[in-house]
């Protein structure tokens, strides 16, 4: 097998969370439980907004709370259920958007992860990988988590 390589990029658990018009957060429509997107306005305004039904709502992007410890962890600006979640291996596996399944398919499938030290602040602790628990990072986990994260793929 060749080594697969993963450098932490020191991607941030915060700003993987944020939407993005190219990259929305996917969530589950709190009308009709179909896959509905939050996505950035002008104004620092959020929407959630659903095509299946129209639902719709707008609120500002101040004040986000975030539950990453939680089985079923919601956005962080509504708090309504996120679309890309599956059981893998006894654990909750979710993600936010496109951008967080390929941070965790690329992380998953390498079998040497990097890290290395802020020039300006040493190690830090606050990176997404350096976040993710510990079944996440065995690798005897690595081929039920690859799977359902190829499901989490299709599903987006």
């Amino acid at each position: 097998m060749s080594n697969i390589r993963f450098k932490d990029g020191r991607e941030h658990r915060y700003t993987i969370s944020k939407p993005t018009k190219a990259d929305p957060v996917l969530i589950a429509c709190p009308k009709c439980s179909s896959k509905a997107v939050v996505i950035p306005l002008v104004e620092d305004k959020v929407r959630a907004s659903c095509t299946e039904c129209g639902y719709s709502t707008d609120k500002p992007s101040i004040g986000c709370s975030f539950y990453w410890y939680d089985d079923n962890p919601t956005d962080g600006y509504f708090g309504f259920n996120l679309w890309l979640r599956t059981d893998c291996v006894g654990n909750s596996l979710w993600a936010f958007n496109n951008e967080h399944l390929e941070f965790l398919e690329s992380y998953v499938s390498a079998n040497l992860r990097e890290r290395s030290k802020d020039e300006e602040w040493g190690w830090r602790n606050s990176s997404l990988a350096s976040r993710l628990p510990k079944w996440i990072k065995s690798s005897k986990n690595r081929d039920a988590l690859l799977k359902a994260i190829n499901e989490l793929k299709e599903k987006a």
